[in-house]
C-alpha cells in the first residue's frame, strides 16, 4: 500500500512537472526561417500568420528570410537547428526539394506542424500588354515559340514548375527568365514591363495590380477564387491547369512533444480566427485548419503524387 502511494505521488509529480513545462512553453521568442525573400508570397502569408500566432503563444516571432534554391537554403538551416521548439520554418516546396536534388531530406525528416491555408496562383501580364485574355496569349505563343519572355524562379521552385506545366498543357514554349528569389521578383518584372508574363501568387501580384501596373488573365484553380471572382480560371478557357499553392510550417525533427502540441494547436486556432479568414479572402486563399500534423503530411504526400509525373516529364528530378 505504501509503495503504491509512493508510485501514485510520483506519477502526480511527473504529470505536474510535464504540465508546468507544457504551460510554460514558449517562455522566450521564437525564430522563424522563411525559405523565400521578404515580399514573396510565402513571406506575405507567413507574416500574416505570425502576427496572430504571436498573440496565441504570447511571445514574439523573429523572422529570418533565407531565400535561394527554391527554399532549400532556408530549410537546410532549419534542419540543422537545435530541436528545442524555438526555431521553426515555413516553405512552399519542401516535399520536392529532395526529389530535385536540392536538399538531402524532405518533409518526413521534419516535424510537420500545419498548413494553415492553400491558395491559387495567377497568370499576369503588364498593364500595357496587347493580350487581354489568356486565349489571345496562348494563340500568339503557339505561332511564336519562345518569343514571349516568362518571368519565373529558379528551377525547383513551385512557380517554375507551374510555368513548365502551363507550357506543357497549353502546347506552347516561352523563354523562361529564372530569378534567384520568389514571387516578388516575378511581380516586379511583370509589373515593370520587363517580361511579357509570369505566374505567381495572387497576393503578391495584387499589389502591382492595385498600382495599375499589371492585370490578371486567369487563375490556376479549380473554381474562381474567393475575393478574386472577376478573374476566370484557366480551365474555363480550355486550359486544364490546376495547381494549388501551400505553405507548410515545420520544425527540426524531435522537438519536445509539448512544443509540437502547443504550436499545432496555436496554428489551428489562427486558421479559424475572423481576422485570418478575412485576410484569406483578400489574398485569394482558403483556410485549412484541418491540415495539422499527420493530416498535413498526408496532404504533402498527395501533392507530391500530383507533382511527380510533371517533374519527371520535365526532367526536373534527380535519379538515385
Amino acid at each position: 500500500m505504501k509503495r503504491m502511494m509512493i508510485v501514485f505521488l510520483g506519477t502526480l509529480f511527473v504529470a505536474a512537472l510535464y504540465g508546468e513545462v507544457s504551460a510554460a512553453y514558449p517562455d522566450k521568442p521564437i525564430k522563424a526561417i522563411i525559405g523565400q525573400e521578404a515580399g514573396a508570397n510565402t513571406d506575405i502569408s507567413a507574416r500574416a500568420v505570425f502576427q496572430l500566432l504571436e498573440k496565441e503563444l504570447g511571445q514574439p516571432i523573429m523572422v529570418i528570410n533565407k531565400p535561394g534554391a527554391g527554399g532549400a537554403l532556408g530549410m537546410r538551416e532549419l534542419y540543422a537547428a537545435k530541436p528545442d521548439g524555438y526555431t521553426i520554418g515555413v516553405d512552399a516546396n519542401l516535399n520536392v526539394l529532395k526529389l530535385q536534388g536540392l536538399l538531402p531530406v524532405d518533409h518526413h525528416d521534419f516535424d510537420v506542424l500545419a498548413i494553415p491555408s492553400v491558395g491559387a496562383s495567377a497568370v499576369a501580364v503588364p498593364q500595357k500588354s496587347p493580350f487581354k485574355t489568356i486565349k489571345e496569349l496562348v494563340e500568339y505563343a503557339k505561332k511564336n515559340p519562345e518569343k514571349l519572355k516568362f518571368s519565373s524562379v529558379a528551377k525547383g521552385g513551385a512557380n517554375y514548375t507551374m510555368a513548365k506545366y502551363f507550357e506543357q498543357v497549353a502546347g506552347v514554349r516561352f523563354t523562361i527568365i529564372n530569378n534567384p528569389g520568389g514571387a516578388s521578383f516575378i511581380a516586379t518584372q511583370v509589373g515593370g514591363g520587363h517580361t511579357d508574363l509570369g505566374i505567381a501568387g495572387t497576393a503578391v501580384l495584387k499589389i502591382m495590380k492595385d498600382a495599375g501596373n499589371l492585370r490578371f488573365l486567369g487563375t490556376l484553380s479549380e473554381e474562381r477564387v474567393p475575393g478574386f471572382e472577376d478573374i476566370p480560371t484557366l480551365k474555363e478557357n480550355g486550359i486544364n491547369v490546376v495547381y494549388l499553392t501551400w505553405h507548410v510550417y515545420v520544425a527540426p525533427k524531435g522537438i519536445p512533444k509539448e512544443a509540437v502540441q502547443r504550436l499545432t494547436s496555436a496554428l489551428a486556432k489562427v486558421a479559424i480566427t475572423p481576422e485570418y479568414k478575412q485576410w484569406c479572402i483578400q489574398q485569394g486563399r482558403i483556410p485549412t485548419p484541418q491540415y495539422l500534423g499527420e493530416a498535413a503530411v498526408k496532404f504533402l504526400d498527395q501533392n507530391l503524387e500530383i507533382q511527380l509525373p510533371i517533374l519527371e516529364e520535365l526532367g526536373m528530378t534527380k535519379k538515385k
